[in-house]
């Protein structure tokens, strides 16, 4: 099982990357260079930030050189810094990430991405412990410790001619190969529910957040390509869907892009759903105006009723429980009840919903989403 950590930068170890975590708290122990091999998005970031901060350096700086943001051309001066016109637009003077990350940590990602030239200059430092500033003749002392990462073999970068030799056994001392989430599936819920908390606190709201067990059950059933970053990315549009703080399996299929990072396909049926409910929505924000109906839970549970209700309507009892989940329907459905025995009232509807006062203009979008 997932074993839960009070680390800011590494939360969740699975059973599957234990071995690699005890290995590489060895490795931070000494100065040589970690290459921290891995998928996009498996979290090589996250492992040199935890290195840094269990090091003999962890009082100086983390500095990241990030490759895939820097031009080619500005690679040496990135690395190295440069002083006011040692090139076309060098207007002032600015400093490199060896000055900036000095008694601390640098860590180089993307170093696949590193320019020839660039390449030959990151062998001396890793040599000599020396660099000199673009434009400067002084020589100065590289006072820190390299962790570099990368998402290709970089033995098959030599072998293609891409990366140097010589760099390529300087930086490949101690190896780290971080695998994908795919193989670490005992994370998948820690993390998608650590990850949901902190957006939790980031807006910071009262209480919890939870995943509901069949919005788990969706999670584990799919695969993750984009390893951390995409479940990251998937449980923020979740959140943002949820009207209460406990995101289920409907709210994972309210966004097209959730629906398509899961492989969720819409059917016939389906469609013909989510239009009755576009247009139940309508009526019942339309109603919410013209009873003055003030904005809690209760109404926006007793919308989510009124949806199921609708599905229950128009595609039938188990249509609906398969595509909305049998225990969310259940648990609205007293709400719905009450709220139709209301409606039935309702003479004319008149008022477009684009007319309704805030808060309900948004009340079907948080409740329904762009489906």
């Amino acid at each position: 099982m997932p074993t839960s950590r009070t680390d800011a930068f590494l939360p969740v170890i699975g059973e599957s990357m234990s071995g690699l975590i005890q290995v590489l708290r060895v490795f931070t122990q000494q100065e040589d260079t970690i290459l921290i091999s891995g998928p996009t998005g498996s979290g090589k970031s996250r492992l040199a930030r935890w290195s840094h901060e269990h090091s003999g350096r962890k009082e100086g700086t983390f500095e990241v050189l990030d490759l895939m943001t820097v031009p080619e051309e500005l690679q040496m001066g990135a690395l190295f810094g440069w002083r006011k016109g040692a090139f076309t637009g060098a207007v002032q003077n600015s400093p490199g990430c060896l000055a900036l990350a000095k008694g601390g940590t640098l860590f180089i990602d993307e170093i696949d991405k590193l320019s020839l030239r660039a390449q030959a200059g990151l062998l001396h430092v890793l040599e000599e412990r020396t660099y000199r500033v673009l434009g400067e003749g002084t020589l100065h002392r590289a006072d820190v410790r390299f962790i570099v990462g990368t998402n290709v073999d970089l033995h098959e970068a030599v072998t293609a001619g891409r990366f140097r030799e010589d760099l390529y056994y300087r930086v490949n001392v101690l190896p780290i190969q971080i695998p994908p989430l795919d193989a670490r599936r005992d994370e998948i819920i820690p993390w998608a529910q650590y990850m949901l908390s902190r957006r939790h606190q980031e807006r910071e709201r009262e209480g919890g957040a939870q995943l509901a067990p069949d919005a788990q059950a969706q999670l584990l059933s799919r695969s993750w390509p984009g390893n951390l970053r995409q479940l990251d990315n998937i449980v923020r549009r979740a959140y943002s869907l949820a009207v209460m703080s406990q995101v289920e399996h409907e709210v994972l299929l309210r966004d097209s892009h959730v629906m398509q990072a899961l492989g969720y396909e819409e059917s016939p049926t389906s469609r013909s759903l989510i239009e009755a409910l576009r247009v139940a929505s309508a009526c019942f924000v339309m109603e919410a105006q013209r009873a003055a109906v003030p904005w809690d839970l209760d109404l926006a549970d007793a919308f989510r009723g009124f949806v199921l209700g609708t599905a229950v309507r128009q595609v039938g009892r188990e249509e609906a429980f398969l595509l909305l989940g049998r225990k969310r329907l259940l648990k609205n459905r007293n709400h719905y009840k009450a709220l139709e025995r209301e409606l039935r009232k309702v003479d004319a509807l008149v008022e477009a919903v684009g007319q309704s006062p805030s808060p309900f203009t948004d009340l079907v979008d948080l409740s329904l989403g762009k489906v």
